[in-house]
Formats: C-alpha cells, sequence, structure tokens
C-alpha cells in the first residue's frame, strides 16, 4: 500500500505512475533521437499527453464533486488529495497522443511503442497493487482499545455498516491537518463509522492532542503497537481505508484528505451495498 525510503514515505499508486512515466518518455527520448524529429517531436508529443491526462484527470475529478470544492476553492490545487479521475484522464491522454500521430504520420511508430510500454509498466504494476490488496481485502482481525480502554475487536464491532478507518499521529503534520475534515464527517455521513486509530502513541498524548485541537470523535480507537498499520501493509500516515458493510476494502488512500476525496471513497463505500 506504500513504500518507505528512510524519512520519506510513498503510496505504492504514485510510484507505479511515476515509473510508467519515466518508462514512456524514457523510451520517447531514445526513439526520437533515432528518428527524423531534430526537436525531438516525440518525447515532447508524450509530455504534453501526460500534462493533458493529468489536467483532464483532475478537472473531470473537481467538476463531480464541484459543489464541495466551491466551499473551499483553494482546495482546487491541492492536487495532494490525490483527486483524480483516471480513466477520464487516460483517455484524453491517448486521444491527444493519436491526434498528433494523425496530424505527422512519422510520430505513429515511436509514440505507439513509446505509449505502449508506458501503458505495460502502469497496468503491470497496478495488477500487481490489486494482488497486494487481495492479501488484506477485509478488517484486519484484531482488538484495539477505547480511550477509556475497552477492548472493541475491530471486524466485528463495525460489521454491517460502511468503514473508515484513519491511520493517523499526533506528530503527523498532515494527520493534523485533516482532523477536523474527519470530525466533520461524522455529521455529514451519520451512516458510517468514522474511526481515526492512533499508531503507536499513549492515550494520555492523544486525549492532549484532542483536547488542544478541540476534536472529538464518536470511535476514536488506540493503537500503542501499531498493529493495524502493520496488518495492512502500511507504513506512511495518515492512511485512510474505506471498508464496505461487508468489511471489503473497497478504496484507499494515502496522504492528507479533503472532503471531496474522502466523498469519492465513500461513494465507493455506498456503490458497494
Amino acid at each position: 500500500m506504500s513504500v518507505s525510503f528512510g524519512p520519506f514515505g510513498f503510496a505504492l499508486s504514485h510510484l507505479i505512475f511515476f515509473a510508467a512515466c519515466a518508462a514512456a518518455l524514457g523510451l520517447a527520448s531514445f526513439l526520437g533521437r533515432n528518428s527524423n524529429n531534430s526537436k525531438n517531436k516525440v518525447s515532447d508529443t508524450l509530455f504534453l499527453s501526460l500534462i493533458v491526462a493529468v489536467l483532464v484527470a483532475r478537472c473531470s475529478f473537481v467538476l463531480r464533486f464541484s459543489d464541495l470544492y466551491l466551499a473551499s476553492p483553494k482546495q482546487i490545487l491541492n492536487i495532494r488529495d490525490g483527486g483524480f479521475d483516471i480513466l477520464m484522464g487516460l483517455t484524453a491522454g491517448l486521444l491527444f497522443i493519436a491526434y498528433k500521430a494523425w496530424r505527422q504520420r512519422t510520430l505513429v511508430k515511436p509514440l505507439l511503442i513509446a505509449t505502449l510500454a508506458g501503458l505495460l509498466v502502469y497496468g503491470g504494476g497496478f495488477y500487481g497493487q490489486q494482488v497486494l490488496k487481495q492479501q488484506h481485502p477485509f478488517v484486519p482481525e484484531i482488538t484495539l482499545n477505547t480511550l477509556s480502554a475497552k477492548p472493541v475487536p475491530l471486524a466485528q464491532a463495525f460489521h454491517g455498516q460502511g468503514l473508515v478507518i484513519n491511520l493517523w499521529a499526533t506528530w503527523c503534520p498532515p494527520c493534523v491537518r485533516e482532523m477536523p475534515v474527519l470530525m466533520e464527517a461524522q455529521t455529514q455521513w451519520p451512516n458510517m463509522a468514522i474511526v481515526p486509530v492512533n499508531q503507536g502513541e499513549s492515550v494520555a498524548a492523544i486525549k492532549g492532542f484532542f483536547h488542544a485541537h478541540s476534536l472529538a470523535f464518536e470511535h476514536a480507537l488506540v493503537d500503542s503497537r501499531s498493529q493495524l498499520s502493520q496488518a495492512v501493509g502500511s507504513s506512511v500516515f495518515p492512511t485512510t481505508l474505506f471498508f464496505d458493510a461487508n468489511g471489503l476494502l473497497v478504496d484507499s488512500h494515502i496522504g492528507e484528505l479533503s472532503v471531496p476525496r474522502l466523498a469519492a471513497g465513500i461513494q465507493k463505500i455506498e456503490a458497494a451495498k
């Protein structure tokens, strides 16, 4: 789900995307040098197609949740929330490549080869990611505690309702910033269980943090041994997991959560009913 390199952590999906881009652009640059295009139009075209794909994917997502983004317009530029419609972006990028190839036929072969290379890397990475997810497809069978030391069997306690689990820590700046979003979600989606699970800290530290930031959660849990992050294979905070009423993982997000991105995850929970 995530990979750490020293102090830096990355979502696996982001690494797959960048690897696919590197493969496509690297091959495009090589093919361009061996063509008659003095300005390396192959790699230029492919790079522009990536920009088009990212812009369309972002705009499509923003339009889909326009009411939520209008409430806080500055969030439109906050691409760290991972709000992208991948299929729309991919379609736009491929159409741009097809148009450029149609306009200049000498680009057809190198563009086709480079594009296929990128798609193969992305497709292979995506498949591998789905295989990894299937190793932890359901809510882990572990028991955590409430702030009052009451044991909570995670899988059984929330069975039958949509579940949003957030792995967080008080020392994590993105975790701190997204806490108000999660707290408000309890009111906005009362049929969902919003469960922040602190990783590796004491009850006293958590209570002090909640008090200092005026936060209140119905289902806040303590995981002093970080069992949950180990069980789901995530070493990066914050990590948000979306489970349907049967406990099946339907979506995940690594990094700071925005209201639209939270709404997108909850839509997937509701669609799984």
